[in-house]
């Protein structure tokens, strides 16, 4: 049986009166709370360690835990929420819990992405897999159920394939992850020719028929497929900074180009180095980052001061 009880039941009355901020009707299992290390990934965070780190017009990051800031944000107000969310496995960023305390954190992060999301609004939540014990989990075999139970549908399962990874002695070398598409109705926007790849052979026309001259392929490019080659940022990749596991803009790109349009609304509720902001800046989409790291969200805020520089030259010498 499943006990709804409220994050608030988690948090001292001491910590409150030290100036500590907690939102109401964040609901966790009475199993999750007891989770070993639950107090980690819920625990409150100072009020003045949430600060709204405004980088330009079309970005506001805002340090603090997504179960904190999300409710702040009105309903249906969101185009696109896009992200890559922790994976449990115990890097210095994150808190390592069992995996049931951990998927009941993503639920509740994925009601309050629900709430905000607009009625034709989409999601894309890159994931990984949870290790355990050199057991493999892959989690989107939980989260696909969990969309579906708020009455998402899922539209894609993307593989995102890289050639370089972490090597295995004992199974073998992953090499993909995946990227999981879900839109809160059937009523959703997608814009192919935006995403479109070179075609194999793209002066290829019809030899015979009616269409005997004419371009078989479209001319603007092929359908990218659901298999995504695109490497990873490693120590070497020009888009790395300090964070540990950033994922790559042209993976970001590909999402946002297809799934929004200029001036739509974009978040991230697990923002990292800020990629998805630099990829909404470059594009015209106004983002909101949340980062409950202050280093990493001041990362991103100087990576969007930067791509903020770029646009900017750009449109005042224009190719």
């Amino acid at each position: 049986m499943t006990v709804q009880i409220n994050v608030r039941d988690v948090v001292t009355q001491e910590k409150e009166q030290q100036g500590y901020a907690v939102r109401p009707n964040l609901g966790l299992t009475e199993a999750g709370r007891n989770a070993k290390g639950v107090a980690g990934a819920c625990c409150p965070i100072p009020i003045d360690e949430q600060p709204s780190l405004a980088a330009n017009d079309l970005c506001d990051i805002r340090n603090g835990r997504a179960e904190f800031i999300l409710p702040e944000i009105e309903d249906g107000s969101v185009d696109l929420v896009i992200t890559s969310p922790p994976y449990n496995i115990g890097k210095e960023y994150e808190n390592a819990l069992s995996l049931a305390a951990y998927l009941e954190w993503m639920g509740a992060i994925l009601r309050e992405c629900h709430r905000i999301l607009a009625a034709n609004g989409a999601m894309c939540w890159q994931l990984g897999n949870y290790v355990s014990a050199g057991e493999v989990i892959p989690l989107d075999l939980y989260f696909i159920p969990m969309l579906r139970a708020l009455g998402m549908k899922v539209r894609n399962r993307v593989i995102w394939t890289f050639g370089h990874g972490l090597h295995c002695s004992h199974r073998l070398s992953g090499r993909y992850e995946t990227v999981i598409w879900a839109t809160k109705s059937d009523s959703y926007r997608f814009d192919l020719d935006a995403i479109r790849v070179p075609q194999k052979y793209p002066g290829k026309r019809h030899f015979k028929g009616p269409k005997k001259g004419q371009l078989s392929g479209n001319p603007l490019g092929k359908n990218p497929g659901d298999v995504w080659d695109i490497p990873n940022v490693k120590h070497n990749h020009p888009e790395k900074t300090a964070h540990p596991c950033q994922f790559p803009e042209a993976l970001v790109e590909r999402l946002v180009r297809a799934l929004t349009a200029p001036g739509d609304l974009v978040i991230d509720p697990f923002a990292g180095a800020g990629t998805v902001g630099v990829v909404c800046n470059r594009n015209g989409r106004r983002s909101i980052l949340i980062e409950k790291e202050s280093a990493y969200a001041q990362i991103a805020r100087q990576r969007l001061e930067v791509s903020l520089t770029r646009r900017s030259m750009r449109v005042a010498n224009p190719p």
